[in-house]
């Protein structure tokens, strides 16, 4: 059996089955390891490891060891009691916010041209640093400009397609994601246009310092030895360095390169520094690389589902996040992102298609399967603020589940953009 257990509480001979901590940011070479000594303990404590998940069928098991499923259902239930609710009545009016200029299913299809050409334009700009060009910041600063024009249009229509993930191009299309997903958290921060367009800038040049790795270490199929992860540890200071010496890129972007590895508890790199040291565009670009980085299949793990990762970062915000930014950055995608299938307690099941900012545990869904799991002939939004018509309870469909592709057998890019759908 898989149980959470303190740090504290290890003992040699437990096997850990899974560190708890963001990739790459425990000290040994395997994601699962027999512990042998209690050194390698107090090794875990010193990286700031608080907690991680052992299998007792192949170690030592603790009685103040928990059931995975229990100790995930209590974090995911802590994060679900700190979320706004929204109206306690299906009726009453929502608290007034900035409001999007465009539709949702309007601007998705402009933001996916824009994600397109910004895919290029990033592959393209790191493969000249890699070769020891110079970076063209002017043709970095115009596409990101065309992002934030996107994001002010409509704060959920590009941040959704950062879920589209390809397994053979992680370096770039992780670099284009980081960048998607900083503007958005940045807006809901409430930063304005100049800022954010250095804040896209270098986001989406954050990662440029891996151009100075050497490729063996850089796209080994594996864990890194602890030689390699040091030179791995150097692209935040090759990047900082490589932005600020390139014209059109603003020396405040340089941060973003230089501080997206540091952890507010101190435990980061390359620099250790803690807390709001680490700096506004630091603060958020630490939150969202981590957060593309585990919904990203890679050679040595499969991406997490984003409900779940976001269940993550909650729990890792108490303590390599800033705990503020943790809580604006699940404000603006969601408890159930966009792209999540879910399912009703109707029966039904659904692909969250609109975020409800004002009551993230009732977002928009539209429906591909009705009350007995039957295929729908034609999709159908449904608003799960939508009160009762019978009264038996205040609201008409609520989520009870969230359902894996695989599980589901639901194309969500086509959900997403259909030809046609009804309204309900």
């Amino acid at each position: 059996m898989i149980k959470k257990v303190r740090v504290e509480d290890l003992e040699v001979g437990m096997f850990v089955d899974d560190f708890n901590v963001p990739w790459l940011d425990h000290p040994f070479l395997t994601n699962k390891k027999k512990l042998k000594s209690a050194g390698e303990i107090d090794l875990l404590k010193q990286h700031g490891v608080q907690e991680v998940y052992i299998d007792t069928r192949r170690g030592v098991d603790s009685s103040r060891a928990v059931p995975r499923d229990e100790a995930d259902a209590e974090v995911g239930e802590e994060m679900l009691r700190s979320a706004p609710a929204g109206p306690e009545e299906p009726d009453a009016p929502e608290p007034a916010t900035p409001g999007d200029a465009t539709p949702f299913e309007q601007e998705l299809r402009k933001a996916k041209e824009v994600y397109v050409e910004a895919k290029v334009m990033v592959q393209d700009l790191l493969q000249e640093a890699r070769l020891g060009k110079s970076v063209d910041g002017e043709r970095a600063a115009v596409t990101v400009d065309k992002m934030v024009d996107s994001i002010f249009r409509n704060r959920d229509a590009l941040a959704s397609l950062s879920r589209l993930k390809s397994f053979d191009d992680y370096t770039f299309q992780h670099s284009l994601n980081v960048s998607v997903l900083a503007l958005t958290l940045g807006r809901h921060l409430g930063i304005v246009k100049g800022e954010l367009r250095r804040l896209g800038i270098g986001a989406v040049l954050h990662d440029v310092g891996k151009m100075r790795v050497p490729e063996e270490i850089l796209n080994k199929p594996g864990r890194l030895t602890d030689e390699e992860f040091a030179v791995m540890k150097g692209h935040p200071l090759h990047g900082a360095k490589i932005l600020m010496g390139t014209p059109d890129v603003p020396d405040e972007c340089s941060a973003v390169a230089l501080n997206h590895h540091e952890r507010f508890n101190g435990r980061g790199y390359p620099r250790g520094i803690e807390g709001l040291h680490i700096g506004k565009f630091g603060l958020i670009s630490a939150i969202v690389d981590v957060y593309d980085a585990i919904t990203s299949d890679r050679v040595y793990h499969k991406g997490m589902p984003s409900h779940q990762a976001v269940q993550k970062i909650y729990e890792w915000g108490k303590t390599d996040f800033y705990p503020i930014y943790v809580q604006k950055f699940i404000q603006c995608l969601g408890i159930y992102p966009i792209g999540s299938i879910v399912q009703l307690d109707t029966g039904e099941v659904g692909v969250v298609c609109r975020q409800n900012h004002q009551a993230l545990l009732r977002p928009r869904v539209r429906l591909v399967r009705g009350p007995a799991s039957q295929p729908l002939s034609r999709l159908v939004d449904v608003d799960l603020t939508e009160a009762d018509p019978r009264q038996e309870r205040p609201f008409r469909r609520t989520v009870v589940a969230t359902l894996e592709v695989a599980e589901a057998g639901v194309d969500v890019e086509s959900v997403l953009l259909p030809e046609e759908r009804t309204a309900a």
